[in-house]
């Protein structure tokens, strides 16, 4: 091969050397940075924080509609698992959503799948076992596929008349370790 032609195969490798770099960064890397940002700007973990009312100067949810309402609980699964309770809206939109410290959303249930007026979530981490529990309200057990990451519940506003009781039920969801959650109640 000329001399030409060795310098040609050099720069193309070192081009597909970087664009994978790139890439492997891009995949792997900046969803991890983006989650732990907004862990940091949510607040303290295993505590529920119902949000305002988003305006357009609100961005602790990323792109957040003015028309839902929203709680959310950044979690950290090292100290034990999580509880989440929270009333159900019936009456309109109403979801539970966990994202992974990836920012990859794993679950999600509506107010259609749950049947009760209350939701109860017990989130742990694979290999830990989950706590034993009585037989109260509609419990889902999910497994978190990260130690750390984020439950929202989301509340649509169908009307300005149903903010006052909307707000007031996200206001009643909780979340703590399972060990800690007598306290919250």
């Amino acid at each position: 091969m000329s001399e030409r032609g060795q310098e040609w195969l050099f720069w193309i490798a070192a081009t597909v050397l970087v664009a994978m770099v790139v890439h492997l960064g891009a995949v792997y890397l900046l969803p991890h940075a983006v989650m732990a940002r907004a862990l940091e700007k949510l607040g303290t973990p295993n505590t529920m924080h119902v949000g305002r009312r988003p305006d357009a100067t609100a961005r602790a949810v990323v792109r957040p509609s003015p028309d839902i309402l929203y709680a959310a609980c950044p979690y950290d699964l090292s100290k034990g698992p999580l509880r989440v309770t929270s009333p159900v809206n019936h009456a309109s939109y109403w979801s539970v959503s966990a994202f992974d410290a990836a920012t990859d959303n794993y679950f999600v249930k509506n107010d259609q799948q749950i049947n009760g007026d209350t939701m109860e979530l017990i989130l742990v981490k694979r290999g830990q076992p989950w706590p034993a529990l009585d037989n109260a309200l509609e419990r889902i057990i999910l497994y978190a596929p990260t130690e750390k990451g984020l439950i929202l519940i989301r509340a649509v506003i169908d009307t300005e008349k149903d903010l006052p009781a909307l707000s007031a039920m996200l206001h009643q969801a909780r979340c703590g370790t399972v060990a800690s959650v007598a306290r919250l109640r």
